[in-house]
């Protein structure tokens, strides 16, 4: 009898609900294993992550960075076996692939203390309610009142799924609207590989490159103009009238391209163009003065006497200095021959000998042609055995009945068209500890953006054409601050003067790509340079979507 004097609310309070003191406790007990570095209530998230079922697991977050948090309630026969709505995990899940942490929290108003604190931390930029129609009137109004104090704080609050107004930057996969005034006019050139998918391999399923929409925006949003143009070879004097009005362009077009399936002197063509602007004082990122000298593959050879260069290496512009260095540098060790054409990896070769021993010293035996080697292409890692001779034949000529049968799908003639032309082979000894991947130094004139490391997918070799996983660094990283130290402040100016480009500017966007080597001191760490990129630089981030259909 006495139990009915008691009103209802605390009546329901004691029969079906956490006591006030354990909810509190029970909100304020942290998980720090879902953000790393910060800490939230246990009350807030329960223990649901991570869980092995997609519908439930959240992805990676990152050690420092931005929260927004996802608003849900418990309870309701909108939620999915694990006590979610539907949409709220991939919404979170969409946040963090954006760059940010995100993490679903559940309110009551039993938990409004330790709610509020954690939504306004300084490190939350916004949350994005998805509470349903569940929510009781008494908790909706508290709830309502800490998104008031919310906004007056400065955070973001957005409905639904609607994660940008939230905070997360909104990303564009159209180019965006041109500013009405601005003061530079710029370009994005491309270039269709004639019957290739999507137009190359580094294109996407619009025929765009991954990274040309991203730049051309990059510009508009710094206030100036910027349009996609595509080269066609077919009407170049048409090309050449429609570039005469802009301030400058960025030329997006990978090395090789404009010589496939198009004929003789498409390259030439375009280069002298492009060298015409410059003349008028244009501006072109990379110039082909630039692209010969720095991203030419035998710039290898201009640096070998540097620190970060490779005192064995070796330059091949005609037939007979190819059979008669290659032979005598595989005789000695393993060595990777690299075509000057492509970007990914293609006509890139890691040659070991077989069935034979390697001489003591450099010089001290010579191969015959029919000595055997077994060989790799870096844009795959698929393996061939091959004769001396018949690898010296591919490299020169092609797949011709001298040459064997190849499984390459790239035809060779890595000497063709002579120097001028861009044929050519540089030899350089096998580093063995290619294996651990390489470090790219991304960067944008002479500063460095990030460092990515390019560790080989799948216990290949190569960490090029999309073999790789990615791991990437800020400037000032204590894994690479030697190497950063080392190139950007000391090789730079030495790298410039030793191709001959001291007196232009540095390309607008390059790399350098580092391979291992033991140091002289055991047990530590130097770095070679494996190769320099400018002509048409991709930016890692982007390469996941190379020559898909997303």
């Amino acid at each position: 009898d006495e139990l009915w004097l008691v009103s209802p609310l605390v009546f329901a309070r004691s029969c079906f609900l956490v006591p006030a003191w354990a909810s509190r406790l029970h909100a304020t007990m942290g998980r720090t294993d879902i953000i790393p570095g910060t800490d939230i209530p246990e009350g807030l998230v329960g223990t649901l992550y991570p869980a092995d079922s997609p519908a439930n697991k959240l992805s990676k977050q990152l050690a420092e960075g931005k929260i927004i948090y996802v608003i849900e309630v418990r309870g309701g026969d909108d939620k999915n076996e694990f006590g979610h709505r539907p949409e709220v995990i991939p919404t979170a899940n969409k946040i963090i692939e954006a760059g940010m942490n995100a993490v679903p929290l559940f309110y009551s108003w039993g938990n409004d203390e330790s709610f509020r604190t954690t939504v306004l931390d300084p490190k939350v930029v916004g949350v994005v309610c998805i509470t349903g129609a569940v929510l009781p009137s008494f908790s909706k109004d508290q709830l309502d009142k800490v998104i008031d104090d919310l906004k007056s704080a400065g955070k973001l609050v957005a409905e639904g799924t609607d994660i940008y107004s939230a905070g997360v930057p909104k990303r564009f996969n159209t180019l965006m609207e041109q500013p009405g005034t601005y003061k530079y006019k710029c370009a994005v050139i491309q270039f269709k590989v004639p019957g290739a998918p999507n137009g190359g391999s580094d294109k996407g399923a619009d025929g765009n490159r991954v990274d040309s929409i991203p730049i051309a925006n990059g510009i508009i949003k710094a206030g100036g103009a910027c349009d996609l143009l595509l080269y066609d070879y077919q009407k170049h004097d048409e090309f050449v009238a429609s570039v005469q009005d802009y301030d400058a362009l960025l030329v997006r077009i990978n090395p090789g391209q404009l010589s496939q399936g198009t004929g003789e002197g498409v390259q030439e063509r375009f280069d002298n163009t492009m060298n015409d602007l410059l003349a008028k004082g244009k501006l072109v990122w990379s110039s082909p003065s630039v692209q010969t000298q720095m991203g030419a593959k035998d710039a290898l050879v201009k640096i070998k006497d540097m620190s970060c260069g490779l005192p064995d290496t070796f330059a091949y512009y005609e037939a007979e200095e190819l059979e008669e260095g290659f032979k005598k540098s595989m005789a000695f060790q393993p060595r990777v021959i690299k075509q000057n054409r492509g970007s990914a990896g293609e006509g890139i070769w890691l040659c070991w000998l077989e069935g034979k021993d390697y001489c003591a010293n450099f010089g001290d035996a010579v191969l015959a042609d029919d000595d055997k080697l077994k060989v790799m292409e870096m844009n795959d890692n698929h393996v061939e055995y091959h004769t001396v001779g018949e690898f010296i034949e591919f490299c020169v000529n092609g797949p011709t009945a001298k040459a064997g049968a190849w499984k390459s799908t790239f035809p060779g003639k890595y000497l063709e068209g002579g120097k001028a032309a861009g044929g050519q082979l540089v030899d350089q000894r096998l580093c063995p500890r290619i294996e651990e991947g390489e470090v790219r130094m991304l960067m944008v004139g002479p500063v460095l953006q990030m460092m990515i490391h390019k560790k080989p997918d799948g216990g290949g070799l190569s960490a090029v054409g999309g073999n790789s996983a990615y791991t990437y660094y800020k400037p000032g990283d204590p894994m690479y601050a030697k190497l950063e130290d080392d190139f950007v402040n000391r090789d730079i100016p030495q790298l410039m003067k030793a191709l001959e480009i001291e007196n232009d500017p540095l390309p607008i966007l390059w790399t350098g790509d580092f391979i291992p080597v033991d140091g002289k001191e055991p047990g530590s760490t130097d770095y070679v340079v494996g190769e320099f990129n400018c002509s048409c630089v991709g930016i890692s981030k982007f390469q996941a979507v190379c020559g898909g259909d997303k």
